[in-house]
């Protein structure tokens, strides 16, 4: 009897550390990095995702700070594959659907008035109305904006091709 003591400890010590690998397998699987944002997408790569108080920050920065625009939670996510064809979201999540179609209202009234951007252009992708600006080379010139359920997204695309633009915009409302 005393020699299976050693075969013993030593299959529990087996067992201890596959359950371990395991464990700290899963625990890595269930963490994403990238949020809600595929690795890749049209010809571009995710190459910066951000979220919680930075991504707050910057997001509520954008609408001014202001008092009136509530939201629950922002994302940003930066893409490139050239200096060239890059694209970048801003994400804002709202507590409600209607929060956020609201906000999106407020944002479409007031965008051509800043001297920043045009006036907007409504397109029909996917069945979202998204609304189309061009800025100032300083802030990029190619923006669309729209709202999906308590989401509303702000993308800048640097890519004068239009119908990658529209594509892109398409893949990323399947997508995200």
């Amino acid at each position: 009897m005393g020699k299976n003591k050693p075969e013993i400890y030593l299959a529990i010590f087996i067992i201890a550390v596959i359950a371990a690998t395991a464990l700290l397998y899963m625990e890595t699987q269930g963490k994403n990095t990238t949020g809600m944002f595929p690795e890749k997408l049209g010809y571009v790569n995710l190459v910066l995702y951000r979220d919680g108080d930075a991504a707050m920050t910057e997001v509520k920065g954008l609408h001014g700070n202001n008092p009136g625009v509530k939201i629950e939670n922002a994302y940003i996510a930066d893409y490139r594959s050239t200096p060239t064809n890059k694209a970048k979201f801003w994400v804002s999540e709202s507590k409600t659907g209607m929060e956020a179609a609201s906000l999106l209202g407020a944002m479409n009234s007031r965008v051509g008035k800043t001297g920043m951007f045009s006036e907007s252009t409504p397109l029909d992708i996917e069945g979202i109305t998204v609304y189309f600006v061009s800025g100032k080379p300083e802030l990029g010139l190619y923006h669309y904006f729209y709202a999906i359920d308590k989401r509303v997204f702000w993308i800048q695309i640097d890519n004068p091709d239009e119908a990658y633009r529209q594509n892109f915009v398409r893949e990323a409302i399947k997508r995200i």
